[in-house]
């Protein structure tokens, strides 16, 4: 009998818990990034004032055959949950997606939570509705309200691609550091890091833009420290001094295989100068050294880009990103039925 229930961070059942959810999650995809087990140990066992994490699990004895990992922000946003919930191939058909559904819609209506939102890979060429998950969750009421493709780059780039995209200097300086914005710059980058959360196309996701200042930038290169990212950063910076623009790849100490390609932002005035290919080509740079460093080499950078982003899908192209699925972020009322 399969029985639901939360667990700790350090549940003797978290690994199986983690293994499980991860296989749901890669399940028919083709490579795809999952967090380690051990930067989501430290993910769910940090106390944060901004979201109340969960992590849920469903045992047949102590085999896990499904589970979800909730979110709930605490200071903007408070009606709404977010959750990634999956079950293994091996034990679908068995009614354990819709156990967990009913136990996190419980969840959050202990918590006055009244919007659910999740995320849903689709396979470049299909619909939403095409896809077993999709049809879960349109029978819960949600829907797809934005949508980003996702994007592979093989390592290393390619040599005559990264030729053709090296560029002559027009007044702009670009510096490169790995994990903390230096001082003289982590005012300039907080502004253009909550033009960012302002910029980005949400669709109709329920989402509030968030305010960045220094502290909140300190504190999530603590966190990031902490689950084991080294975070690589390059930063646009105009004649005067003044930012105008910056990206970052996140590399994990407990993955050999995947570069997470994370922001990279142009403020609106300094756009059409191709400093959005620059930053990338910049910071593929950073990834060399670290690479040299270390030793320790990757095979995939992973990306993605919101469908209507022109400018940064050429971007991509350029690079030689391959599109390989759709992510859909899902909404509906909590309880909700289609």
């Amino acid at each position: 009998m399969v029985q639901i229930r939360q667990l700790t961070a350090e549940d003797p059942a978290f690994e199986a818990w983690h293994a499980g959810i991860r296989a749901a999650h890669r399940a028919g995809r083709e490579s795809s990034w999952w967090e380690s087990p051990e930067s989501t140990r430290v993910y769910l066992g940090r106390k944060s004032t901004r979201f109340a994490r969960m992590a849920i699990g469903a045992f047949d004895g102590a085999t896990c055959v499904g589970g979800a990992e909730l979110a709930m922000p605490l200071q903007h946003d408070i009606e709404t949950i977010s959750v990634e919930l999956g079950v293994p191939p091996l034990h679908r058909g068995r009614g354990v997606g819709t156990s967990l559904a009913a136990y996190v819609e419980n969840i959050a209506a202990q918590h006055d939570r009244t919007v659910l939102q999740a995320e849903l890979h689709v396979p470049a060429g299909m619909t939403v509705g095409d896809t077993d998950g999709g049809r879960f969750a349109s029978a819960r009421g949600m829907r797809s309200v934005s949508a980003e493709d996702r994007f592979l780059l093989e390592l290393p780039v390619d040599g005559e691609r990264v030729a053709k995209l090296r560029a002559v200097e027009d007044g702009y300086r670009i510096t490169s550091f790995v994990d903390r914005v230096p001082d003289a710059y982590v005012v300039e980058w907080a502004r253009m890091q909550t033009h960012m959360n302002q910029d980005v196309p949400m669709g109709e996701l329920t989402h509030t833009p968030q305010q960045v200042d220094v502290t909140r930038i300190r504190d999530a290169e603590r966190t990031f420290a902490e689950q084991g990212w080294t975070r690589l950063r390059s930063l646009a910076l105009t004649p005067d001094g003044s930012g105008a623009g910056y990206t970052e790849m996140f590399v994990s100490r407990y993955d050999d295989e995947f570069v997470i390609q994370d922001d990279t932002f142009v403020d609106r005035s300094h756009r059409g100068h191709r400093l959005g290919a620059r930053l990338k080509l910049a910071n593929l740079d950073n990834l060399d050294a670290l690479r040299a460093r270390t030793g320790a080499g990757r095979r995939w950078v992973q990306t993605y880009t919101e469908q209507h982003n022109t400018a940064m899908q050429h971007t991509n192209d350029a690079f030689g990103f391959r599109r390989v699925d759709v992510l859909h972020e899902l909404e509906g009322p909590v309880g909700g039925r289609g």
